[in-house]
């Protein structure tokens, strides 16, 4: 198969050529009887058609009479093919290049599995031609643009499961249009340019003080320049004395604009319904949670997690007044939220902010809050932690190409070994005190930042990944072994230095809009004149969060 490149691309269409290098005989045995009959023998051998109108394929692995084959449909009923897998049968990109590509179907194991236990090809053609054809297709523009733009990187050679021939320079328009990766409807379209800046490391802020917190109180309470004070935790944290009261604001359990009077009835009205939920699962008979079996089934849930939830932690000791606090907050969301629940993984989100808020009830409306942001992680189906790993599969491949490359070799560009990274933000990976500068630096970020993180971390592993050539079984336990052994100043670091390449590539509009979209960017004037004013106001770091 041979992708058209150059200025056809600006068409943003994608060909499929395929023509058996036997043509030439037949097509010479044609010509000698009558020259002008070659060119409907070239018709009859070879076909092109649009990638989109695919409507499907047949294909025959094992026929009656003859050899294996693969027919393709086109949505206005036309039909391509056969293609036979018969030994005689070559093919070779189109126009004909003699240091090209020339297999039969049989070495491009159409029909024959690979050695790695994985679906075959055909296997895969059969459940889901469009998505099987347009993945294997988007590999083959990869290289054959890399080819067609300055040569393939040795990485890339490394990766090939064949030695890869030496294609010729394509001529290219005085502008060329260089392919690169976007996502639409969950394939990988190439279109546009994605190159990136050089990724700085960019110096970490200075934490939020007492003092400087004050400074953004107006003599009601309330808090003026919500987004340059959001803007200075997510560089630099704050201090310990201040997250119990502002990360009630970043959880949103007391609105920015809330006054000292009305915060107190906030807290009245809030510690009134907390008690009155915690009643009701308190009360319940055993009588009643005899036949209430997905209230049974929750709390032997909850008592077993509690149990093994930072047992390391003083505050968690046996016996301790916070593993009853724990237990009895996460009962009470699940009264709060019964439609959700409890799952596995909640127990870790709360620890952390019970210890910071010592209060029963703040503890609960900071986790309700938390949950809020991440209730999609915890779907019975994992649908919202898919998502999530989808996306971060397309930040991986504009922010680390050469590790995306190396992972659909190894089929492991599901990042699933990311899964728990993702599932409890982090919280597995580093110690308690990391945690909290961790997460207060996410809550004030811009959405999904938690993902350029999952970036930055794959970033300090990728060339040890890569050059230990480690499959996906390997990259699991080795992305496991790296917890406790993360440095936060650093990946948080290279974090917005990877935010600042995606919000330069979007200045030159080549960043796709689905990443503009899952960051929550603002337009490119607004996010210019943001850059320009934080260039101005601290020099070195270029980036405004919105």
């Amino acid at each position: 198969a041979d992708l058209r490149i150059g200025r056809e691309a600006a068409n943003r269409e994608l060909y499929i050529y395929l023509t058996p290098v036997q043509l030439a005989t037949q097509a010479s045995s044609a010509g000698s009887a009558a020259g002008s009959r070659s060119q409907p023998a070239l018709e009859t051998y070879s076909f092109e058609f649009e990638l989109h109108c695919l409507k499907g394929f047949t294909a025959i692995k094992t026929p009656s009479k003859g050899a294996p084959s693969i027919s393709f449909h086109l949505d206005d009923g036309q039909k391509k093919g056969p293609l036979a897998d018969a030994a005689t049968h070559f093919f070779t990109t189109k126009p004909h290049d003699p240091d090209a590509l020339h297999m039969s179907l049989t070495e491009l194991n159409f029909f024959t599995a690979p050695q790695r236990k994985k679906p075959s090809l055909l296997t895969r053609f059969v459940r889901d031609p469009y998505t099987t054809g347009l993945n294997e297709l988007s590999k083959i523009a990869r290289v054959a643009s890399d080819y067609a733009y300055g040569g393939v990187s040795s990485q890339h050679r490394l990766y090939e499961p064949y030695q890869m021939p030496t294609y010729r320079q394509l001529d290219t328009p005085a502008d060329p249009m260089v392919l690169a990766s976007s996502v639409e409807d969950g394939f990988e379209v190439f279109s546009k340019p994605t190159v990136l800046s050089k990724l700085q490391s960019v110096a970490r802020g200075p934490e939020v003080t007492e003092a400087e917190f004050k400074l953004h109180l107006d003599s009601n309470g309330q808090v003026l320049r919500v987004d340059e004070l959001k803007q200075k935790i997510f560089r630099g944290g704050m201090q310990m004395s201040l997250r119990k009261t502002l990360w009630k604001y970043l959880l949103d359990y007391i609105p920015w604009e809330a006054s000292t009077e009305e915060i107190e009835g906030i807290y009245k009205k809030r510690s009134s319904d907390y008690y009155r939920m915690k009643q009701q699962w308190k009360t319940i008979s055993a009588d009643q949670e005899s036949r209430f079996f997905l209230l049974r089934e929750r709390r032997s849930l909850i008592e077993k997690d509690v149990f093994r939830t930072d047992r390391n932690l003083p505050y968690f000791e046996e016996n301790s007044k916070g593993l009853e606090l724990l237990t009895d907050i996460l009962n009470t969301y699940n009264m709060y939220n019964f439609d959700l629940g409890y799952v596995q993984g909640m127990s870790d989100l709360l620890s952390p902010l019970l210890v910071i808020m010592e209060s029963e009830v703040d503890a609960f409306w900071c986790f309700a809050g938390f949950l809020t942001r991440v209730e999609r992680n915890f779907d019975l189906d994992q649908a919202g932690t898919k998502l999530q790993l989808s996306q971060l599969n397309l930040l991986v491949s504009l922010l680390l190409p050469d590790l995306s490359a190396y992972l659909d070799q190894q089929d492991a560009a599901n990042m699933y070994f990311c899964f728990r990274w993702i599932l409890v933000w982090f919280k597995r990976e580093f110690n308690i005190t990391e945690i909290y500068r961790l997460w207060e630096v996410l809550w004030a970020a811009p959405p999904n930042y938690h993902l350029i993180c999952c970036c930055a971390a794959l970033e300090a592993v990728k060339n040890f990944i890569i050059h230990s050539r480690l499959d996906f079984a390997a990259i699991l336990k080795h992305v496991n072994d790296t917890a406790y052994n993360i440095e936060l100043d650093k990946l948080l670091s290279t974090a917005e230095g990877m935010l600042q390449q995606l919000y330069d590539l979007r200045q030159r509009g080549g960043l796709p809009d689905e990443v503009v979209e899952l960051l929550g960017m603002p337009a490119v004037a607004a996010a210019a004149a943001a850059s320009s004013t934080a260039s101005k106001s601290r020099p070195g770091n270029v980036l405004r969060v919105q």
